[in-house]
């Protein structure tokens, strides 16, 4: 999915990231196993916090960032939507307007 949209730039809506990422998360915990998870899990966190102790500044840094990201991308700044360019074509073929 990601190389087609890189590649040939399909578009993917937003309940369709939705459904991958659970199709993801399922596929993982089949693979992997709870134990396996909880263990991956606890090695980021404790990474995640030494990373803050030797440098703080950074590590704020990064997740105001990551904040903002989320905030844009739930907002909709950031994400591309085709539904309009679709409806106009749509309406053109169905009117007679665009003919081949």
């Amino acid at each position: 999915m990601a190389a087609s949209m890189l590649i040939w730039g399909t578009p993917v809506s937003k309940t369709q990231f939705f459904g991958y990422g659970i199709a993801l998360s399922g596929l993982l915990y089949y693979k992997l196993g709870a134990d396996q998870i909880k263990q991956y899990f606890n090695q980021a966190g404790r990474l995640w916090s030494e990373f803050g102790v030797q440098r703080p500044a950074t590590r704020k840094a990064l997740v105001f960032g990551l904040v903002l990201v989320t905030i844009f991308l739930l907002i909709g700044g950031l994400a591309p939507t085709y539904a309009m360019n679709q409806t106009r074509n749509l309406k053109g073929v169905f009117s007679g307007g665009i003919r081949s």
